[in-house]
């Protein structure tokens, strides 16, 4: 069974920016999202010691270390995997939704209408990427339990895959920092949301 967990937040997702292979550190709130969702996924391993990947993108990496460390497990026992890796965004990578809009206005309406197979100026397609997951995936023992650390869109389309949906369907699916995705043959489920603790570290106004 795969264990899919999406990074905690980071400064990029706070700012409405597109990340894709590009990077910015998890905010306090991600670092207490990590947390939460890594003694979440304790509860559900009762003391099994899986194997973890993750993507090698820096928040992915300090999300999985967060994890690694709620767990009891070291860090160098993490496997970065670079098919793992976000969806890239190409050109539009560092923007924000309406900086995309005013600077590639018929591509954004365009890409609004078929996310599925229309990528990004220069980046990937949803069907680009199940392409680059699916040698990956017929890599997985299903019958082994593994952690991964991904990302939004790339556990979408890793989810879309394992259980067979189809586009719409796999764009519906939510992009939850605080829940663990659970998948096997054909079939997945949603464990979670995790608790915050009342007091994270972050400030409310």
């Amino acid at each position: 069974m795969i264990f899919l967990l999406r990074h905690g937040e980071t400064v990029w997702n706070r700012a409405d920016r597109r990340q894709g292979r590009r990077d910015s550190p998890l905010t306090l709130l991600g670092i207490a999202q990590a947390r939460a969702v890594a003694e979440l996924l304790g509860d559900l391993l009762m003391g099994s010691r899986p194997a973890i990947q993750a993507s090698p993108l820096g928040r992915a990496w300090q999300t999985a270390v967060i994890v690694a460390e709620v767990l009891g497990r070291d860090s160098d026992e993490i496997v970065t995997v670079e098919r793992l890796a976000e969806i890239s965004y190409g050109e539009w990578e560092g923007l924000t939704t309406e900086e995309i809009r005013r600077a590639d206005p018929d591509l954004y309406e365009r890409r609004l209408a078929d996310r599925w197979t229309i990528p990004p100026r220069g980046g990937e397609s949803f069907v680009d990427l199940q392409a680059r997951l699916a040698p990956w995936l017929a890599e997985q023992d299903l019958a082994r339990d593994v952690i991964v650390i991904g990302h939004a869109a790339l556990n979408r389309a890793l989810v879309g895959l394992v259980a067979r949906l189809g586009a719409a369907a796999a764009l519906a699916l939510p992009e939850d920092q605080l829940s663990i995705y659970r998948l096997s043959d054909g079939f997945y489920d949603i464990v979670g949301p995790a608790e915050l603790p009342c007091d994270h570290g972050v400030r409310r106004t």
